[in-house]
């Protein structure tokens, strides 16, 4: 936790904060599509998975991979 510089502080939480705006966004859209008709409820699950989840979670975890060593 002490090794991490100011700026590899700020760009994790940035990172962190986008995915979750990215996440909530895609979530309420996926609802709003369900609501309306367009997806059935496991269509927008999948699709709030698939586009809202993934993406994210595996942009967080490429960017833990480049850490660099001292």
């Amino acid at each position: 936790m002490h090794d991490k510089s100011r700026g590899e502080w700020r760009i994790e939480t940035f990172a962190l904060a986008i995915a979750i705006l990215w996440m909530l966004a895609l979530q309420l859209i996926c609802v709003v599509l369900w609501d309306s008709g367009w997806l059935t409820r496991q269509g927008a699950l999948v699709h709030w998975l698939l586009v809202g989840v993934l993406p994210p979670a595996l942009a967080l975890w490429q960017l833990e991979g480049h850490r660099p060593t001292a």
